[in-house]
């Protein structure tokens, strides 16, 4: 199998921008790779993704919450990641931890049920590597509010609720495959910051280039 690397963090800390940039370092030298997201990467699971996301002003537990993710996430592994973990990189906008982060740590869910519906839902397939980019909450959301006016669900939670999930990308920044970076820095410096720990630590058996 290939490389299964996922991009995690708040909204708006510019996984989504670095995750690209790091697509396009592949590019470059003519590597395969897979670019998906989650929730959504399918037709089914991005439908699944609107009811997620969508500010429309239905509200649903927690629990229902999270059950919808694995559904989504259960629908996405089988059809589009695990076939393309056979022959090329797969990249991923958020995975696990932004689960655990947003639905297990910022809800006071127990950890059983994640590694419940994981192991059972989600093949307990877990990313090579995580890039963890950290940021402000009250940065994140004034950023990703800026650029966003559909999918804003959990912008519109609380305050606190952001700060609980900042705390678990914390928790989960020490963990051995979690490689965590700055979220304020310079887009092409982040870029470059990312890339140069990936060369350092040997994710892959070439020398990853620059996007730009």
């Amino acid at each position: 199998m290939k490389k299964f690397i996922a991009f995690e963090g708040l909204d708006g800390s510019g996984k989504t921008t670095q995750i690209k940039l790091f697509a396009s370092s592949l590019k470059k030298i003519k590597k395969d790779y897979f670019l998906t997201r989650e929730p959504g990467g399918t037709k089914v699971a991005e439908k699944v993704r609107e009811i997620l996301v969508k500010r429309s002003g239905k509200t649903f537990s927690s629990i229902t919450e999270l059950l919808l993710i694995y559904a989504a996430r259960h629908e996405h592994l089988k059809e589009k990641v695990i076939p393309n973990l056979k022959k090329k990189i797969v990249l991923c906008d958020r995975f696990f931890y932004s689960t655990y982060c947003y639905q297990i740590f910022a809800n006071d869910i127990s950890m059983s049920y994640l590694n419940f519906l994981h192991k059972n839902f989600a093949f307990n397939l877990l990313p090579d590597i995580n890039i963890l980019l950290q940021i402000d909450p009250k940065i994140s959301l004034k950023r990703s509010l800026k650029i966003k006016n559909i999918e804003t669900r959990f912008e519109k939670k609380s305050r606190v609720f952001h700060k609980k999930v900042s705390e678990g990308f914390e928790s989960v920044s020490k963990k051995k495959n979690v490689f965590k970076f700055d979220g304020n820095t310079e887009i092409n410096l982040l870029h470059r910051n990312i890339i140069d720990l990936i060369n350092k630590k040997k994710v892959f058996d070439f020398l990853l280039p620059y996007a730009v």
